[in-house]
């Protein structure tokens, strides 16, 4: 794997040998990012997708396994995935130590999932079911320490330790294991976390789009994404069928023109290389490439296909 996580200073660089990227309006905090907010803004110049694997599936092997295959992020799925407390620190700990970000879906914008998420090291979150701004500056709440506006033994703890990008919450200092997806002291992580922590919301209800210009608005907010599935379910319409009715792709234009407009990044939910690129054509900055369970049913659909004729089981499903 790299020598270099991607997602520490100086990755960039020693992998493609370009120059520093340019900052991004999505932070005021330069050189000193870390985290997916790193890889996100490095992404930028020259303009590239940040691609990665959802994974539903417990154990760190798998995970591990996952993030060694050049993914910018791994997401592990704990809202539809059959992935427990305990199974998420592990598989955030294996993507993390692969130099690969680590993503946890949280089952529900609750105060509890976000703390057990980032305590464990995701570098962000991913919140289902978004739908109003109230919501929204709740999770950034929980998702960010205190700001620290007084220090009288050690001074210099005021340095750096928030930016005007940043926003103050009530999320409790004390987990150990965090730092060590940063490959930071405990202090230092403290200090730096409200700016690394990146934090996007799923936009996929009726009464989330129409409220996802404002969500996009909120401060702490870093992306909007579509999850297109239920995004064409709440407007009436076949799960299946939303890349092929307009209403829903209109909808999914609606979302990414809000989320630029409102200086933040955009993300949707792919199933196949293809769509990355039609994603990333259209201005989306983040995308998925399906994930275990989907190349686990697809490949043995292949192989199985291919020896029909050798086990009839194709047809005797068909017969049924």
């Amino acid at each position: 794997m790299y020598n270099i996580s991607r997602f520490l200073p100086g990755f960039g660089d020693a992998r493609t040998g370009s120059a520093p990227s340019q900052q991004s309006s999505h932070t005021d905090s330069g050189d000193d990012l870390l985290g997916l907010q790193r890889v996100m803004r490095d992404a930028q110049n020259p303009r590239r997708p940040v691609i990665g694997s959802w994974i539903m599936l417990p154990g760190a092997s798998l995970a591990r396994m996952v993030a060694r295959m050049g993914y910018d992020f791994a997401l592990i799925d704990c809202e539809h995935g059959d992935i427990d407390d305990a199974a998420m620190y592990a598989s955030v700990g294996a993507v993390a130590a692969e130099g690969c970000s680590p993503v946890v879906r949280i089952p529900l914008p609750h105060n509890v999932y976000v703390k057990r998420a980032l305590d464990a090291g995701a570098h962000g979150i991913l919140v289902p079911s978004m739908s109003t701004v109230e919501d929204a500056r709740a999770v950034v709440s929980y998702a960010k320490f205190p700001a620290v506006t007084k220090s009288q033994a050690r001074p210099k703890l005021l340095e750096n330790s928030s930016s005007p990008s940043t926003v103050s919450g009530i999320r409790g200092v004390g987990s150990p294991f965090a730092p060590v997806a940063f490959r930071q002291t405990f202090i230092d992580y403290v200090r730096t976390a409200n700016q690394n922590t990146f934090i996007a919301v799923q936009i996929e209800t009726l009464q989330g789009l129409e409220n996802c210009e404002e969500i996009a608005k909120v401060d702490g907010i870093d992306m909007l994404f579509i999850g297109p599935n239920d995004l064409a379910a709440s407007m009436g319409y076949p799960f299946y069928d939303h890349e092929s009715i307009p209403e829903v792709q209109e909808a999914v234009q609606r979302v990414l023109d809000a989320a630029k407009n409102a200086g933040k990044y955009a993300g949707m939910f792919c199933t196949e290389a293809k769509h990355v690129r039609a994603r990333f054509q259209q201005g989306f900055d983040l995308m998925n490439l399906a994930g275990d369970v989907a190349a686990l049913n697809d490949w043995n659909a292949t192989q199985l296909a291919q020896l029909e004729d050798l086990t009839g089981w194709g047809k005797r499903e068909r017969d049924e």
